[in-house]
């Protein structure tokens, strides 16, 4: 299982939310510290945007393949419409 991590701090408390990730099942799995807040099984290379609320902010991760016939993805998280900077673990099918 792959996985992608982001520390973000929300009203000045931080918080960790982690999308873990199968490249081949499709499986995706949000969770904000610690408790899954998303699920969802799709089929390969599709994209994927699964919503949640950071103590009442809304955040979304999306991945999506890099390009249309690119094995790597785009993965990224967003709190209240701004792009979060990702913890420095990457994926091997990241781009």
């Amino acid at each position: 299982m792959e996985r992608k991590s982001w520390t973000v701090d929300v009203d000045g408390k931080q918080h960790a939310v982690v999308l873990n990730w199968t490249y081949w099942g499709g499986r995706r799995e949000v969770t904000l510290d610690d408790r899954v807040v998303s699920e969802k099984t799709l089929p390969m290379r599709w994209r994927s945007g699964q919503a949640f609320a950071i103590d009442g902010h809304p955040a979304v991760v999306r991945s999506a393949p890099a390009g249309r016939f690119s094995p790597y993805f785009v993965i990224s998280l967003e709190v209240d419409g701004e792009g979060v900077t990702p913890d420095r673990e990457s994926s091997r099918w990241e781009a």
